[in-house]
């Protein structure tokens, strides 16, 4: 069986540095960091004092009040980009049918804050004062069933939590769904709220974030010498991906094509990075491989860069390892110093940004780079946009455990691609 092209034909992002995909590419192309003192709750006794929290949202604008109420916040954000790539697309499901149209959403904490606010009531006010929508609204999968139930859409859902590579874990489900003609439209996305007492306290505790508490918005510092850690983020992240032929007959507008996906594990330590490279550097040529593309074809690569020194060095040496003298001439960049990192959705993050940056040709900066590290010396476009031509993109995602996630976008061609 000939497998289908995979497009996508819309947009919607709930995020800290900008509600709707103009606010969020404008902070991107202009490096404005949306890296701040934390407002959610007093953080003034923890180390890390900031994080990239997503100000002036109001779920009532996107959902009726009863629905805002039983939703955790990770979930409202997802329904709120959902609504928003919906429109983007300009789908209409009530001409589709519902069976063949689908549901994949990544996250990596769920509905924490609805555990730990329910959980402090269960303490100081006893069982009857937990709130019934507990359990639906604690769920990973309750932003995929609201979604589901909010368009009729009855194809096939499910939730991916798998850290940080959810999101891109998501839309290689939601690829080979239509793919392999499970699907003709899938809605596909990520989504994190992890900004609460305890969750941002856990992470203050392993050492992995940012103490830099005077200028929030130089936090984070992927690929430079002083970098001291990364910056927790949250928001929501959804595209519509649909078969070609399906796109074409209703006259969407296409953004980009899924090329390829590939997915492999260091098995090496769960916190600690594998400084070899091996397994990153081959999971960056299964990619390309897969996606029948050499490395002379990549314009531009999307990393991880996370601000934890080890992970941005093993990164740019994997990429040195894998595409040798052309390596610096490929621009390399992380949105995480505007962003902040969050988690699964981060991933659906780079997508839209990767996508943006070939309809625009454009790419945003890695802004807070001052004293580079020896090692990471590649070109990341350091702090001003950079015009440029982009066909084929390649997204790096490198979660704990070792998960490596790479996935390859190209501008969109009638040709047909060979893979």
């Amino acid at each position: 069986m000939e497998k289908r092209r995979v497009v996508i034909t819309g947009m919607g992002v709930v995020a800290p540095n900008g509600i709707g995909i103009e606010n969020f590419w404008d902070s991107l192309v202009h490096g404005r960091s949306a890296v701040r003192k934390i407002t959610r709750f007093d953080a003034s006794t923890y180390p890390c004092q900031v994080a990239a929290e997503v100000p002036n949202f109001d779920p009532n604008d996107y959902m009726d009040p009863k629905t805002a109420k039983r939703l955790s916040r990770f979930a409202q954000f997802a329904l709120a980009s959902a609504k928003m790539a919906v429109e983007d697309s300009g789908i209409d499901f009530s001409n589709e049918d519902p069976y063949k149209t689908g549901v994949y959403i990544g996250t990596a904490m769920g509905g924490a804050d609805v555990i730990e606010t329910q959980h402090t009531i269960f303490l100081e006010k006893g069982l009857k004062r937990i709130s019934p929508f507990t359990v639906f609204s604690c769920s990973t999968h309750s932003a995929s069933g609201i979604i589901s139930c909010y368009f009729n859409l009855r194809g096939s859902n499910t939730t991916i939590a798998a850290g940080c590579n959810s999101g891109l874990d998501a839309a290689f489900l939601a690829f080979n769904a239509i793919r392999l003609e499970d699907a003709d439209v899938m809605i596909m996305g990520a989504s994190e709220a992890p900004i609460t007492p305890y969750i941002h306290g856990a992470f203050c505790a392993t050492g992995f974030l940012s103490r830099e508490n005077k200028e929030p918005h130089k936090a984070l510092k992927p690929f430079d010498a002083n970098a001291d850690g990364t910056v927790l983020g949250e928001g929501g992240a959804i595209v519509i991906m649909e078969d070609l032929q399906h796109a074409l007959k209703r006259g969407a507008r296409i953004y980009g094509e899924i090329l390829a996906y590939s997915s492999l594990n260091e098995a090496f330590d769960f916190v600690e990075v594998d400084t070899n490279n091996e397994t990153m550097a081959l999971n960056f040529k299964q990619a390309l491989e897969r996606a029948a593309l050499e490395i002379k074809d990549v314009d531009y690569i999307n990393a991880h860069g996370n601000g934890m020194l080890s992970y941005d060095i093993n990164e740019t040496e994997a990429i040195k390892q894998v595409f040798g003298e052309l390596a610096y001439n490929i621009p390399v960049t992380s949105i995480k110093p505007v962003t902040g990192q969050s988690f699964s959705t981060t991933g659906v993050y780079q997508l839209i940004t990767s996508l943006l940056a070939i309809n625009k040709s454009t790419i945003p900066p890695t802004i807070n780079i001052d004293n580079p590290a020896p090692e990471c010396d590649l070109n990341y476009v350091p702090n001003f946009f950079l015009k440029k031509e982009i066909k084929n993109v390649i997204i790096n995602v490198h979660g704990f455990g070792g998960r490596i996630t790479a996935l390859i976008v190209k501008n969109f061609s009638p040709v047909k691609s060979m893979y």
